[in-house]
């Protein structure tokens, strides 16, 4: 069924002969060389697009770019060596002339319908591939036809994002990058420079609001907030009162940067108005389509804006540009020695009809200069020619250097272009799988220190990866002092202040002191409920094999990237992890222990793991409750964990300083020095008894009793030892029995001496038999084991109870984590103390009582001042444990058990020693005969 559509709403009309040329495979070009007024039709009639006042000259320097790019391929011996290409260059002033050249190029070859068939396979086209168009608005309703029929189309300048959905537009290819790249740079270009506030302007087409839309959308989800987004009206001068309403409104937003998201024609009035209402120091970033056209450099006043930065596509190699310009100068004057001659539109293949699309009366007379616009749109032009060339190439079969000409169905070329891949004075062209070629921006600054217009390349902007590289010595700012500015809407805070948002906007904030025990998470390190996760550098996050809510962390060692697949270890681990994510009030207290047993089932399943990828550590994490994994938070003031510590307005945790008296400090010194003194005197005053054990004093004092009460005191001492260095368990548990024990058989051995001391002078003449039956019976033997058994059992008692173990004290300052040992609690420890002190007290009243004995067996007032002293100790002792808290404690146990020590062992032995050493005569048995004597004549006379 035959389709006319418009193509007899033309009338046919002479044209000049650039406009078509007869090849073997023809292309067909659109570009707008006029441009048309907007008028209501009953019908979409295409008039003549030949209007000399409507000229651009943009348009016609872009079809000369494509007919140069035509000839050269035909001329080359290496690409096409036996093909003609040929061409049909339309007018593409408005929409009705835009689609009737394309119906035109998709007529059947030969004919000038276009029919409807039920398949395309075997259509075969006018025009084997589209050059064009230029806008974005003709550009969609071109694809979209051109893609029911699979015709190539290649544009040069529509870079609507929207064209790279090959769903909609399957074969829509391009020569500029897609407007998703340029969006792209614009962010990585406001992120560079810190500017958090900013304001949005668009045009009102299909280029402006889609470009508008994408980068809000990547805004938002970066620390870049959004002002004020606008749409610029189109088909408005600089007295509209919209586009005042437009620039009021900017101005009162109170931003310094301000994106330009527009084409030319809506830019110009805009920045009219800018001028006009006098808006000062702003800096300006332009879309590619403005940010190089003379049209808007030429506002009057224009200079006064501020700083202007655009994006341009990748600079044109000047060898092209050379050749083209010398082309169409040859061009010229033969177009001008033919004008007016009605056969001239030959070309390479003689003349053709022509249509009212195709008429460009004296075009080359109204051709100005080209700019850097015009020589940047000419290269993609000329790069989208040699696309469609490179792609027959392949088709036909030129790789042997001969051409097998024949029919070529716009699909199959359509497949070749996709893959073509070369190099055009040193720009690679190839396309990506949405047709879009691989290509970056220039990134431009206006430069006003010229009379004329001009920039400067401050940077680049490239793909595969995305990477911005700018020059700051390039760029010459607006600013007194030549520096970057500032766009923000609140001042950043301090470090360790978070932020405290205040409007919708999450730029604009207050900022408030994080306080100590928290910090301000800027690293971006995961925490799981207050604990960092100390993941290797590489891990994959894998879905778990049972529930949604968890997922898999695994890092392999032998791998620098993440684990390619996770299949190859969830078989494994799902057999090695069984845990599961808390829920409800047991989330906050569990969320520790959580990520301890996590990891403690990781390694205890790595030896299963390490079967299929050696090296290899798996954590599984609970992803739900939602909040439970977070990164890098601003707004918030994470705890620290319970190790660490962070002052007020913190960045970071600090691991605390374990505390503890170490055997290296100076007090620790202090102590252990005189710890170690009183022993070598208890092991001195050992050996004197032992060398003078038959001696009256040696035997007055205890006789043998004496070794096991100076051992008693050697062993209470060494148990000072267990306060020094870090608690371990084995210290911990050593230090109460270890000393109550000792000390308990010191105090039984001085109990049983001075009870058989009291029983020889003052029991024994009374109760003859009590002291006999004390001395057959092993009295003091037996009456010191049950004493120390006592002993002994209340200490297992407390131990068992509530043993002491080494603790961590996280109470006593932010920065410091006490390691001490946990005192044993309750009536066990109660009674071991009150055991001790009831001994104690024993002892002092058989001392006292036996105060008016002879001298040489009274020992009473020593031993009540080394009593007292002990008593006193263990009282200071007990009264200094709140006021003291870490080393300083322990240090005062230490110094309290070191003074009870020594005065008993002063208050008992040191006299005797001083008598054995010094008084010799008082040493010997005469002197206690005389003693005795004395004590017995005392008795009698009173």
């Amino acid at each position: 069924m035959p389709l006319p559509a418009l193509l007899y709403l033309c009338a046919a009309a002479a044209a000049a002969s650039s406009s078509t040329s007869r090849g073997d495979y023809r292309l067909a070009g659109l570009f707008q060389m006029h441009n048309s007024a907007p008028r209501a039709a009953a019908r979409p009639l295409v008039d003549s697009c030949d209007n000399t006042a409507a000229f651009k000259s943009h348009g016609y320097c872009l079809s000369q770019a494509m007919r140069f790019a035509v000839e050269e391929i035909n001329n080359s011996s290496t690409l096409l060596p036996n093909v003609t290409l040929g061409y049909d260059i339309h007018d593409t002033c408005s929409e009705p002339a835009s689609l009737h050249a394309t119906l035109r190029a998709l007529a059947r070859k030969g004919g000038r319908e276009v029919e409807v068939l039920p398949t395309f396979h075997r259509y075969e086209p006018e025009a084997v591939a589209i050059i064009g168009p230029d806008s974005t608005r003709l550009a969609v309703t071109t694809a979209a036809i051109l893609g029911i029929f699979l015709v190539p189309e290649i544009s040069y300048e529509a870079s609507l994002a929207t064209l790279s959905l090959k769903r909609f537009y399957p074969s829509f290819l391009r020569t500029i990058p897609s407007d998703r790249q340029q969006v792209k740079a614009i962010f990585l270009l406001l992120q560079q420079f810190g500017w958090t506030w900013v304001a949005l302007l668009g045009s009102d087409n299909a280029y402006g609001r889609d470009g508008l839309n994408a980068l809000h959308k990547l805004l938002t989800t970066s620390d870049v907030c959004v002002a004020y987004q606008g749409i610029i009206p189109v088909n408005k001068d600089a007295s509209s009162l919209e586009l005042h309403n437009l620039v009021r409104i900017l101005m009162d937003t109170r931003v310094n940067v301000t994106v330009v998201f527009s084409n030319r024609q809506s830019a110009r009035p805009f920045f009219e108005v800018v001028v006009q209402r006098n808006v000062t120091g702003m800096v300006w970033v332009g879309s590619e389509d403005w940010s190089l056209a003379q049209t808007i450099w030429q506002v009057p006043g224009i200079q006064t804006i501020g700083s202007v930065i655009g994006m341009s596509v990748e600079n044109t190699e000047s060898p092209m540009l050379e050749r083209f310009e010398s082309w169409k100068m040859a061009e010229e004057s033969t177009a001008a020695e033919r004008a007016g001659s009605p056969e001239a539109g030959g070309g390479a293949g003689g003349s053709a009809q022509l249509y009212c699309t195709q008429r460009c009366t004296g075009c080359h007379l109204l051709a100005t200069a080209p700019n850097v616009y015009d020589a940047q749109a000419s290269f993609n032009v000329y790069s989208a020619v040699y696309a469609v060339a490179h792609g027959l190439h392949d088709l036909l079969g030129c790789a042997s250097g001969v051409c097998s000409k024949g029919k070529v169905y716009p699909w199959q070329l359509l497949q070749k272009i996709k893959q073509v891949n070369f190099t055009l004075y040193k720009s690679r062209i190839s396309f990506d799988t949405n047709g879009d070629i691989c290509k970056g921006y220039d990134i431009v600054m206006w430069d006003w220190s010229s009379p004329s217009w001009a920039f400067n390349v401050i940077g680049t902007f490239r793909v595969n990866p995305d990477r911005l590289s700018i020059d700051q010595g390039k760029i010459p700012w607006h600013t007194k002092d030549r520096q970057a500015p500032t766009s923000v809407c609140s001042e950043a805070c301090q470090p360790g202040e978070k932020r405290l948002q205040q409007s919708r906007h999450r730029c604009c904030f207050s900022c408030v002191a994080c306080p100590s025990g928290t910090f301000l998470n800027r690293s971006g390190q995961y925490v799981l409920g207050g604990c960092s996760l100390p993941f290797l550098p590489a891990w994959t996050p894998c879905p778990h094999p049972a529930s949604p809510s968890r997922q898999l962390l695994a890092s392999v060692s032998l791998f620098p990237q993440p684990l390619p697949s996770c299949s190859l270890f969830l078989p494994v681990v799902s057999k090695n992890l069984g845990l599961e994510a808390p829920k409800g009030k047991e989330q906050d207290a569990r969320s520790g222990q959580l990520l301890q047993r996590a990891w403690g089932a990781a390694r205890a399943g790595c030896s299963a793991v390490a079967d299929i990828l050696p090296g290899s550590v798996v954590c599984e994490v609970p992803l739900s409750p939602p909040g439970l994994l977070s990164s890098a938070d601003l707004y918030s003031c994470q705890s620290c964990r319970v190790e660490e510590w962070a002052p007020a307005r913190s960045e970071a945790c600090f691991n605390r300083t374990a505390e503890f008296l170490s055997w290296s400090e100076p007090i620790s010194w202090a102590l252990l020095i005189p710890t170690i003194l009183l022993m070598l005197l208890m092991a001195g005053l050992a050996v004197l008894f032992a060398l003078n054990a038959s001696t009256p004093v040696v035997k007055s004092a205890g006789g043998k009793m004496c070794f096991l009460m100076l051992g008693s005191l050697a062993c209470a001492c060494s148990s000072l030892f267990c306060y020094f260095g870090e608690p371990t368990r084995q210290a911990c548990l050593l230090q109460l029995p270890l000393f109550a024990i000792s000390f308990t058989v010191f105090l039984l051995c001085v109990a049983t001496r001075s009870f058989q001391i009291v029983c020889i002078f003052k029991l024994n003449a009374r109760w003859p038999a009590l002291y006999e039956a004390w001395l057959r019976r092993r009295g003091p033997v037996l009456f010191v084991a049950a004493g120390t058994a006592a002993q002994v059992v209340l200490c297992l008692a407390a131990e068992a109870t509530s043993p002491s173990v080494p603790h961590r004290d996280y109470g006593v300052a932010a920065e410091r984590v006490v390691l001490e040992c946990t005192s044993s609690a309750g009536a066990s420890r109660a009674a071991v103390v009150a055991y001790t002190v009831l001994l104690s007290v024993c002892c002092f009243v058989l001392s006292y009582a036996g105060k008016d004995l002879p001298a040489s067996y009274n020992e009473a007032k020593c031993l009540t001042c080394s009593l007292f002293l002990h008593l006193a100790c263990a009282a200071a002792v007990l009264c200094t444990q709140g006021a003291f808290r870490g080393r300083g404690a322990v240090a005062v146990q230490v110094l309290g058990a070191l003074c009870t020590l020594g005065a008993l062992l002063g208050g008992y032995f040191l006299p005797k020693a001083f008598v054995i050493l010094l008084r010799p005569r008082l040493n010997t048995p005469e002197h206690f005969q005389m003693a005795i004597q004395s004590y017995t004549r005392r008795l009698a006379e009173a």
